[in-house]
């Protein structure tokens, strides 16, 4: 009977104990989710109803001071955690998990962006070499102990694409040419985010540089369907020199017209015509990474 009665009272003490567990003031940890906005790091990524096709291992995620509104993004100089976003838009394999302030009134703020680039206060930069796919998800609020959200992280590529075919006018004009050595598009290539604004720059001190696009090269004319010559992403803005090499002919810059500028998270499509007497003519079709609109242009 002892036995049973000091039982009974050992129960009591740890159902007490347990009892008295701060349960509210156990840290919460934040959920995150992702999309992307219709476009297609190395190379284009590509989604689908705003979900990534394939996962994109590697965001950054940043994480403002806890406040109530307007968060002070210029003073953010470090990552706080990488993670994964996967097909469904679920975002997983967080390095560090982040939890809600123990002060209800302040929400929790975040921003994202992918690929990895170097940090700065207020400011990330990259140096890109044309198939660099820069995606940004601006700020967003987590809520807070309180009242908690999934921080929903919104991602838009910041960066225009340049797709390139190329096609003959004449079996003539194939002889006359040759095959295509390269084509290559003049571009910043030291970029800044400022993370308040969201805005994606030329770097301070720019760095010009002509950027290959990621065509299999040397491509052979073709007369009939126009093949592909790869593409390049740069920043957006007023459209970038063009420059095409052949087998038979020097570099030449080229330009085009009916396209005079290009738009973050859009392709622009853009058909070379070579004809038969040494000119190359020029058409171009806007897509937001699938359609689009055109224009044309010669040389």
């Amino acid at each position: 009977m002892r036995k049973i009665i000091l039982a009974i009272l050992a129960l009591i003490v740890i159902a007490g104990c347990v009892k008295d567990l701060p349960y509210k003031d156990l840290p919460i940890p934040i959920q995150f989710n992702a999309g992307l906005s219709p476009v297609n790091t190395r190379a284009p990524i590509i989604s689908s109803g705003g979900l990534p096709t394939s996962p994109i291992a590697g965001i950054q995620i940043l994480r403002a001071a806890d406040i109530t509104a307007s968060p002070d993004w210029s003073v953010v100089a470090s990552v706080a955690a990488t993670a994964t976003v996967a097909t469904n838009g679920s975002v997983g394999s967080i390095s560090s998990t982040q939890y809600y302030n123990a002060n209800p009134a302040l929400n929790a703020w975040f921003m994202s962006f992918y690929p990895s680039g170097t940090m700065g206060t207020g400011k990330v930069s990259w140096t890109i070499t044309g198939q660099e796919d820069i995606i940004v998800a601006p700020s967003v609020s987590a809520g807070n102990k309180a009242s908690p959200v999934t921080a929903a992280l919104a991602f838009a590529h910041k960066l225009t694409q340049l797709q390139f075919k190329v096609i003959a006018a004449s079996s003539t004009a194939v002889t006359q040419w040759g095959t295509v050595s390269s084509i290559k598009v003049n571009a910043d290539t030291a970029l800044e985010l400022a993370l308040s604004t969201n805005a994606l720059a030329a770097a301070s001190a720019p760095v010009n540089t002509d950027l290959s696009t990621s065509g299999s090269f040397p491509i052979t004319l073709p007369t009939v369907t126009a093949a592909d010559a790869g593409l390049v992403m740069v920043l957006p803005g007023s459209l970038n020199t063009i420059k095409v090499t052949t087998a038979n002919s020097p570099e030449q810059t080229v330009s085009i017209s009916g396209l005079t500028t290009t738009v973050a998270g859009s392709a622009h499509l853009i058909t070379l015509t070579f004809t038969e007497l040494g000119g190359i003519t020029f058409s171009a079709t806007l897509t937001d990474w699938v359609t689009g609109t055109g224009g044309s242009g010669s040389l």
